[in-house]
C-alpha cells in the first residue's frame, strides 16, 4: 500500500480550516502526513493548525513561510517538503468525503495511472450545493498520455498523483499561465499538465468534496455570474490577446518536455519528447491564427487559412486540433471579416474556439 502525503497551502484560513482538517482526520485512509505551508496568516490558522497537530491522528508539519510566496508558490513549496510516494493537494477551505482518499489511491494502485482526479459538489460558504463539476469531467474513466484536451486542467483540490513529478518541479518557473503570461502554472495547471504527457490519468466521477467558494477565495469561479458578464465581450477582440498567451505558454511547455527528455537515463523521454512535439504544433497554430486575424489582406488571410486546413489545425475528434467550429470562426471573422453577420449566441458558443 502507497503512503499518501496530503500538501495544503494556508493563508488566513481561520474561517473554515477546522472543518477541512476534520474531514482530514476522518479519511478511511489516513494519510502518512499532513504537510502545511503557511503564507504568513495574521488571523488564527496557526493557532488551529497546532491544536490540530496534538490531536491529529497523524502526523502534521507546518512551515511557516519567511515571506509571502503568494498561492501559486505556496502550494509548490508544500508539495515539494511532502514526503510520500502518492501526493495529494488540499485547499484550507473545502470538505472532504471521507472516502476521498482510500478510493483515489486505490484507483492508483490498480492501475499504471500516475495521477487521479475526481468530481466534486461546488458550495456556497456554509456548504449548501450549488452546482458539481461535471462540466469539467475528463472524457473517459482512463485517459492514456496525451489523450487530454490541453487547454484543460483539474483543481488542485482534485489531484491526487505519483511523487515522481516532483523532480521536474525545477523547471516550474520556467512556465507560463495559460491566461496570464505574467504569472507561472498555477500548482493545478503545472502538475496536471505533467500528469497529461507522462499519463495514464484516472478521472471518477463521483464527488469526493465539498468545493466551498466564498469572497475570499484564492482563485476565480465560474459560479457567482461571470458567464452572463462574459458575453458581453466582443468575442473576436478578446481572442488575440489569450490566443498569444496559450501560444507562449505552449511553448513553454514544449521547452519543459525538451530539457525533461534531454536527461541522462530519463524513464519519459520519450513521453517527453512526443509531447514536446504536439505542445510545438499547437503554438504554431495559435500563433497562425493570430496572424490571419491581424492581416490586412484578404489574400494573405485566406493562404494563412488554406495553411491551417493543409496542417490539419481544424481536424475534427482531435485534442491537438481546433476543430469545425474553429474553422468557420476563422473563415467568417477572420478571413472574410464577417463577425457582424454571426448571431449573438454563437457568437458566445465560438468564444473557446
Amino acid at each position: 500500500m502507497k503512503s499518501v502525503s496530503v500538501a495544503m497551502a494556508t493563508y488566513n484560513g481561520a474561517a473554515y480550516l477546522q472543518a477541512q482538517l476534520d474531514s482530514l482526520a476522518k479519511q478511511q485512509r489516513l494519510p502518512a502526513e499532513l504537510v502545511v505551508t503557511d503564507d504568513g496568516s495574521t488571523d488564527d490558522t496557526l493557532a488551529i493548525l497546532a491544536e490540530f497537530t496534538r490531536t491529529a491522528p497523524f502526523p502534521v508539519r507546518v512551515h511557516a513561510n519567511v515571506q509571502r510566496l503568494g498561492y501559486r508558490a505556496n502550494f509548490m513549496h508544500a508539495a515539494g517538503l511532502c514526503q510520500s510516494e502518492v501526493i495529494a493537494f488540499c485547499d484550507q477551505d473545502d470538505v472532504w468525503s471521507s472516502d476521498k482518499l482510500r478510493r483515489c489511491a486505490d484507483a492508483l494502485e490498480s492501475t499504471d495511472a500516475l495521477m487521479v482526479c475526481h468530481n466534486a459538489i461546488v458550495t456556497d460558504s456554509v456548504l449548501n450545493p450549488i452546482d458539481t463539476l461535471t462540466r469539467d469531467a475528463l472524457a473517459r474513466p482512463y485517459n492514456p498520455p496525451l489523450s487530454i484536451d490541453p487547454m484543460r486542467h483539474a483543481l488542485g483540490f482534485t489531484l491526487v498523483f505519483d511523487r515522481q513529478f516532483i523532480q521536474f518541479s525545477t523547471l516550474w518557473d520556467r512556465s507560463v499561465d495559460l491566461n496570464d503570461f505574467r504569472s507561472h502554472e498555477g500548482h493545478d495547471q503545472w502538475f496536471f499538465f505533467l500528469g497529461s504527457v507522462f499519463g495514464p490519468v484516472v478521472y471518477i466521477e463521483s464527488p469526493l468534496a465539498h468545493y466551498r467558494r466564498h469572497a475570499a477565495t484564492a482563485t476565480s469561479t465560474r459560479w457567482a455570474g461571470a458567464s452572463q458578464v462574459s458575453q458581453a465581450v466582443h468575442f473576436l477582440f478578446e481572442c488575440l490577446p489569450r490566443w498569444e498567451m496559450h501560444a507562449l505558454a505552449f511553448e513553454r511547455r514544449a521547452e519543459i518536455l525538451e530539457d525533461i527528455a534531454s536527461r541522462p537515463a530519463c524513464s519519459h523521454a520519450a513521453a517527453a519528447r512526443a509531447g514536446a512535439e504536439k505542445y510545438r504544433a499547437l503554438a504554431r497554430l495559435y500563433r497562425k491564427r493570430v496572424e490571419l486575424y491581424s492581416s490586412n489582406t484578404l489574400v494573405h488571410r485566406m493562404r494563412l487559412f488554406a495553411r491551417i486546413i493543409a496542417s490539419g489545425g481544424y481536424r475534427s475528434a482531435n485534442v491537438w486540433a481546433k476543430g469545425p467550429k474553429s474553422a468557420v470562426k476563422d473563415l467568417l471573422a477572420g478571413v472574410f471579416r464577417l463577425s457582424h453577420l454571426i448571431p449573438a449566441a454563437a457568437r458566445t458558443r465560438l468564444r473557446g474556439y
